[in-house]
């Protein structure tokens, strides 16, 4: 960053190299990365939903209050916490999203609404194959998308 004469700041811009993280020549490994997709949207996006929609203020309770002199389990702490749960949530949101309409609605059938291969057939009008085949896809563009915004990094690459 730097400050010129007239109190406006400059910053620096990355080389787009850098933003893009286009340096990453490894092959990815689509089905451990699938995996990881998979158990990620299982575990963490669930608990990340449950936080953002929780709210913290559920659990007071003004009966023998207490001085509480902890910091770790305020309600402060527990409104940032939401806060940041609803970004993420908001973050991954977006990234699904943003996927072409087919693997959009293959990705959110599969890991949203627990659909069955034979209810998202009905639901698209592709065979099960090709429902397989674009649901690898969208998890590797997903893992790609949310590794470029985020600090989840869900790829795997391939030994060499």
């Amino acid at each position: 960053m730097k400050n010129n004469n007239k109190g406006v700041v400059l910053v620096d811009l990355m080389q787009l190299s850098d933003l893009l993280d286009n340096n990453d020549n490894r092959e990815i490994d689509g089905k451990k990365t699938r995996l990881k997709v998979t158990n990620f949207m299982e575990n963490q996006y669930k608990q990340l939903k449950y936080i953002a929609n929780t709210s913290p203020l559920n659990s007071v309770s003004y009966d023998n209050i207490k001085v509480q002199t902890s910091q770790s389990n305020s309600i402060e702490s527990k409104a940032i916490k939401q806060l940041q749960a609803k970004e993420y949530v908001r973050i991954i949101d977006d990234c699904i999203n943003s996927m072409d309409e087919i693997k959009r609605k293959i990705f959110k059938y599969k890991l949203i609404d627990n659909k069955l291969t034979w209810q998202i057939e009905g639901l698209t009008g592709y065979g099960k194959t090709a429902i397989y085949n674009i649901y690898k896809k969208s998890c590797v563009e997903f893992a790609k998308q949310l590794r470029l915004v985020t600090d989840i990094d869900l790829l795997e690459y391939k030994e060499t």
